[in-house]
């Protein structure tokens, strides 16, 4: 059993002492986090505390699942948390109220989580592939080359051989992120 599971089997159950004596050990990460953006001490006490409650109250839900390490899901939890209250402090500053509540604030969280995941699930997939086939799709997607300058850059023969090749890279990510999607399922 992951570590994963057993964090949130254990906030489930009841059996805080052990899983929050593990959290706390990312308490350093997110007071440099904290204090390293305008922080001090108390504000990284304060936002640690404001995230292991978001962990354990979504541990709550039967259908959460951590898909990361607990350490990497509170420290973007905490991210998000001090991004919003530095936010809340300047409006404070110039007199406008926010009128957001916890529910709006989680959901937006979940929201970003969400995006995280898939983001994640992504560079894992990409980590997998191998360098060729991962330089090859990251020069067409996301440097937007075309098919004639990645057969010039890649030395293949013929820009149908980068074609061919595009599209067994594109059928390998389909079947890592199969495995990977029908593995995270079983969990």
């Amino acid at each position: 059993m992951s570590k994963h599971a057993n964090i949130l089997i254990q906030l489930r159950s009841g059996d805080n002492k052990k899983a929050i004596a593990f959290l706390y050990q990312s308490f350093p990460m997110i007071r440099k986090l904290i204090c390293s953006n305008g922080g001090n001490d108390a504000d990284a006490q304060d936002v640690f505390q404001d995230a292991l409650l978001v962990l354990y109250r979504n541990a709550q839900k039967p259908e959460f699942e951590l898909t990361c390490a607990p350490s990497t899901y509170l420290y973007s939890v905490a991210r998000f948390l001090w991004k919003d209250l530095l936010k809340k402090r300047n409006k404070e500053v110039s007199l406008e109220y926010d009128t957001r509540d916890n529910d709006v604030l989680e959901s937006e969280f979940e929201f970003y989580q969400e995006q995280h995941t898939k983001t994640s699930q992504l560079a894992s997939v990409l980590q997998q592939l191998g360098d060729k086939c991962k330089l090859l799709l990251q020069a067409y997607y996301y440097k937007k080359m075309s098919m004639k300058e990645i057969a010039q850059t890649f030395e293949y023969s013929s820009v149908n051989s980068a074609k061919t090749q595009k599209y067994k890279c594109i059928e390998r990510a389909k079947k890592i992120a199969t495995t990977q999607l029908s593995s995270t399922s079983k969990l």
